[in-house]
């Protein structure tokens, strides 16, 4: 077995730059995203049991999800803070929170590992698909434990098994066969590398967590063609961009043709393409202390 030659602290960056890149395409594409996520972010919030006046953590907020969905169920008396790596997602969730009028959020562009902010004692802390694609999921993990209050809550969601996701799954497979790279290395960051439940039931309980539930939330997204699929993955996806980096137009041109003829199993009688996800859901509390173990 050759050994991994990822660089964590390379990684960070090149992420940065990468998510900085695709910003604009998330905003541009927010509603159809949104359509299919907000029952994800909808059950992080209950599974978080937020309540109104909570101090709730944002972890890679994006260009603000959950983080609307929080500031609706912790009203103008909670309070937020709205991380992400990249700077451009933070201005984006900015320019949200301000059209929406709300002032209780503050917003760092940090690190999901680190969590580099000087709040602390959060009533609770969420993650919507940013765990999977950090560096050390870990450190992440551990690092919420010290920030929550004792009894505190965490919630996140993490894409579940890439048969479940065709969202996903289809136009990655595709792209990879047509450039001869393998799936990716299952210990680097990458969109289904959580997708195994009882491992991601073992990191969080080893991080100190208990009352740990886990369950699978299905939605879809739904786009207007084939054609409008390839065009959604070229503005957000980053990671499958990044593999057609350095091949000629019209190759890039062809692959992408492969992935709108490989949805169309997907497609209904009005033209318009139905592609599923799955996300595992999880939740957990910090313990309140030795009295817990009694």
């Amino acid at each position: 077995m050759s050994e991994s030659t990822f660089d964590p602290a390379q990684g960070t960056e090149a992420d940065r730059r990468g998510w900085d890149s695709v910003a604009y395409g998330w905003k541009k594409w927010a509603p159809t995203i949104e359509s299919a996520a907000q029952v994800i972010n909808d059950r992080l919030v209950d599974m978080a049991q937020l309540g109104a006046g909570h101090k709730v953590l944002d972890i890679a907020t994006g260009y603000g999800e959950p983080l609307m969905s929080i500031l609706e169920r912790v009203g103008p008396s909670g309070v937020v803070v709205a991380t992400d790596l990249s700077p451009e997602m933070i201005a984006l969730a900015r320019e949200r929170v301000a059209q929406a009028g709300m002032t209780n959020v503050a917003f760092y562009a940090c690190n999901g590992e680190v969590l580099e902010i000087p709040e602390a004692d959060f009533d609770a802390a969420l993650c919507r698909w940013g765990l999977m694609l950090m560096a050390d999921p870990d450190a992440c993990l551990g690092r919420v434990h010290e920030l929550l209050k004792p009894g505190g809550r965490v919630a996140m969601a993490v894409f579940s098994e890439p048969a479940k996701s065709p969202l996903l799954s289809i136009a990655g497979a595709t792209v990879r066969r047509a450039v001869g790279v393998g799936p990716p290395d299952p210990d680097e960051p990458n969109i289904f590398r959580l997708a195994d439940s009882a491992d991601l039931e073992r990191r969080f309980q080893a991080a100190g967590f208990d009352q740990i539930a886990l369950e699978q939330v299905a939605s879809e997204c739904v786009h207007d063609s084939p054609d409008a699929y390839v065009h959604f993955l070229q503005d957000v996806a980053r990671d499958i961009v990044r593999l057609l980096e350095g091949l000629s137009p019209e190759k890039q041109q062809d692959i992408w043709q492969a992935v709108a003829e490989a949805v169309k199993p997907y497609q209904a009688a009005d033209g318009r393409v139905h592609l599923g996800l799955e996300c595992h859901c999880i939740a957990a509390r910090k313990p309140h202390g030795a009295e817990d173990a009694w």
